[in-house]
């Protein structure tokens, strides 16, 4: 009988998912007109064209709710030819513009307008342009539930502001995107922040529990015929950085030249391809105060990386990743590996499969020896918005440009993620296999399922993961199955199974002046060890936030931890003992209105911490000089008291961060870090002056110092770089 009504309960859940759907595609369509004289972009949109075109207006709400219309309207027209798409965007407004910053790649900040395109039309992937009311763009890579806006291509817009207005004129190259170019039926949305009004509106509606860029809700774009592929779709980018790089190890005085390039194979399909590759432009990592027993996962910040990573990232369970893109190229601190080659290839080969793979060599300057890098992925669309998922990937060690036997280590699986056509209901299950030789050919692997639902009110998941002891990922992110034991000095690897849940419930006071939404939830993780040991953490939150209407929260939470330590954990001196440690801690924290010359944010945590008890400050305060800069100082402090014999630790890390925006064109971003657990002060200035469509000169400095000891040097790096982006 229980197996029955199981079944039952099963066939009617996949019923329910099966019905869920939007009709925007239906509802909302817009009819392309060609061009019939040359389009100027400045922003002031006075050609017939414009006047004869197709308009929408109408925009609705997407926050901070979906119903009703915004304070402030959009008028939006478009136009294509057989080279480009143009976009008019009025954007009726107050003069009060607020801009946050002039920097590239900034969107959400400001008074900003954003097309959203979906040119193979299967609601998978896409583009995403966007403009803010004084000039800076924004570009995209747009997939389910991801806006990559590490992405950059050329295309061009021109901002004009009036009293009661800010207009916006845009050209979108059809060499900058990719598409089918046999389909008529393309799907589009547009958006526009309103940051004054604490608004988010759209053309085709988006539940308020979804980004307004969200894929799965465009509605339709019409051509008057099909797009055709233009010819010479070849972009080259060389460069050349002159610099010198100073180490413990002695000072590398250094001229390196090298490039990229952009080959469109087909409208859909993409050849990347690179040569000594040179990433001394990218910012630092912002440095971050660590108590966990566990590595802590930094984002990838290399542009070549990030552009197009969605089809190789996301296998795997939150953060235990099987592909991390910063095994290749970087090491475990984060300094640079240099990168010889590296090819790479990603698209659509049909409208419902798309594919990546690619292959990279590093070698290390200090032993000559290096590894090659491999991955290929697919993602098979069926039904609406599902998929199946497949991954290899190989890393090999090279020594004496010769394979090096037994230095290798592979992944292999896949998964299958079923979303409805509305985005509410997700459900996915995967397996991930570990090939790293004979000695560990059993518990080699990683399962993982999730069930996610986004309502309205209601938001929750459940996810359940076990991982072997013998599972590898070298070139992912695992943060938790490498155990530290101090007393032996050695690294012990520790299968686990994962459970965790969430459940969020989100009201919205009709009657409130001053409230847009609360935010309850409970959520909680568990872990337990396959070695024998039994639960290694059980960890529980409380959660409630207060969202208003001038942009302030207001957030509370109350945790619980349980760890039972297998190993002693050095956190302290002399290490905290194995055992069983029960934690409960309560935080609040408040973030004032974002929209004001001076912004504060203030964060609170009293409670337990293993056998002592933790103090945790955090603050920051941030000074803005619209549109042209941003000041900001922060400071984070952790005093932990043990008892004795077990030394109190205090932890700081400071942070100020200035960034002055001359123009949309040039910039200048210093950053300065004061780290007292990795005993570290770090300045970082970076100056780029953009004099060419995707064109760049960078000036960068940075300089490594000990704190104990301020005037010891550790490290410095200064180089001088120029790109120049190359249309063939």
């Amino acid at each position: 009988m229980p197996r029955k009504v199981l079944t039952l309960f099963l066939l009617f859940l996949f019923s329910v998912l099966l019905l869920a759907q939007n009709t925007n595609d239906k509802d909302f369509v817009f009819k392309l007109k060609n061009v019939t004289t040359a389009i100027n972009i400045d922003g002031k949109a006075n050609e017939q064209d414009w006047l004869n075109a197709n308009q929408l207006t109408n925009f609705v709400l997407n926050q901070p709710v979906d119903v009703g219309v915004p304070k402030y309207q959009t008028v939006v027209k478009m136009l294509c030819d057989e080279a480009n798409l143009y976009i008019l965007a009025i954007c009726y407004d107050d003069p009060n513009y607020v801009i946050q910053t002039l920097k590239r790649d900034e969107f959400g900040r400001s008074d900003e307008f954003a097309v959203l395109i979906d040119p193979v039309g299967k609601k998978a992937n896409g583009f995403g342009f966007g403009v803010n009311a004084m000039g800076a763009q924004t570009e995209v890579l747009l997939s389910t539930g991801e806006a990559d806006q590490s992405w950059d291509n050329r295309w061009y817009s021109e901002v004009t502001r009036e009293e009661d207005r800010w207009t916006v004129e845009m050209k979108i190259p059809l060499k900058s995107i990719r598409f089918n170019e046999e389909n008529l039926v393309w799907r589009v949305n547009f958006g526009r922040i309103d940051p004054g009004n604490n608004e988010t509106s759209v053309w085709a509606p988006v539940p308020r529990q979804f980004e307004f860029d969200d894929i799965g809700y465009y509605g339709t774009l019409e051509w008057p015929e099909s797009p055709e592929k233009r010819g010479g779709n070849v972009s080259l980018i060389p460069f050349v950085s002159i610099g010198q790089d100073k180490t413990a190890t002695g000072t590398d005085e250094f001229v390196r030249v090298g490039g990229d390039a952009k080959i469109a194979l087909t409208p859909a399909l993409n050849l990347d391809l690179t040569t000594f590759s040179d990433f001394s432009q990218v910012e630092v990592d912002a440095q971050v105060t660590n108590l966990t027993r566990f590595n802590i996962f930094f984002p990838e910040r290399r542009q070549f990386f990030i552009e197009n990573n969605d089809i190789f990232s996301n296998f795997g369970q939150g953060a235990d990743q099987v592909f991390y893109s910063r095994t290749i190229g970087l090491n475990q601190r984060g300094s640079p590996i240099p990168i010889l080659y590296g090819a790479r290839l990603t698209g659509n080969v049909s409208e419902k499969l798309r594919i990546g793979t690619f292959n990279m060599q590093t070698r290390d300057k200090a032993t000559q020896g290096g590894d090659n890098f491999s991955a290929v992925a697919f993602q098979q669309r069926v039904f609406q918005r599902s998929t199946f998922r497949g991954i290899f990937l190989n890393r090999q060690g090279v020594e004496n440009d010769s394979w090096s036997k037994g230095n290798f280590g592979r992944n292999a699986g896949g998964d299958f993620v079923y979303t409805t056509n509305d985005g509410k209901f997700q459900s996915s299950i995967g397996y991930l296999h570990s090939f790293k030789g004979k000695d560990f050919n059993t518990n080699n692997g990683q399962m993982y399922y999730g069930l996610e639902y986004n309502g309205q009110n209601f938001r929750g998941f459940i996810n359940v993961q076990h991982v072997g002891k013998n599972y590898f990922s070298d070139m992912g992110f695992n943060g938790r199955i490498e155990n530290y034991d101090p007393e032996e000095d050695r690294v012990v690897r520790i299968g686990y199974t994962n459970v965790g849940s969430m459940l969020n419930y989100y009201h919205y006071p009709k009657s409130s002046k001053n409230i847009n939404f609360h935010w309850s939830g409970f959520e909680n993780f568990v872990w337990v060890n396959s070695d024998g040991s039994g639960m290694n953490e059980w960890y529980t939150r409380l959660r409630h936030f207060l969202f208003f209407k001038n942009t302030s929260a207001l957030r509370f939470r109350l945790n619980n931890n349980f760890v039972r330590l297998v190993f002693p954990f050095q956190i302290t001196s002399p290490a905290l003992p194995k055992g069983d440690y029960n934690m409960t801690e309560f935080n609040i924290q408040y973030n004032s209105d974002n929209r004001r010359v001076w912004v504060a944010d203030l964060f609170g945590v009293y409670g337990q911490f293993y056998n002592g008890y933790k103090h945790t400050y955090r603050a920051g305060i941030t000074y803005r000089v619209q549109p042209w800069g941003n000041f900001r100082l922060g400071v984070e402090h952790n005093d932990i008291r043990f008892p004795s014999p077990y030394a109190d630790r205090k932890i700081t890390l400071g942070t100020v961060r200035t960034e002055i925006n001359f123009s949309t064109k040039l910039f200048w971003t210093t950053f300065l870090q004061y780290n007292t657990q990795s005993d570290n002060f770090n300045i970082n200035s970076r100056l780029q002056y953009r004099f060419a469509p995707m064109s760049d000169v960078f000036l960068v400095y940075t300089d490594n110092y000990g704190i104990e000891n301020m005037f010891t040097n550790k490290s410095r790096f200064v180089v001088l770089k120029v790109n120049y982006w190359l249309t063939m």
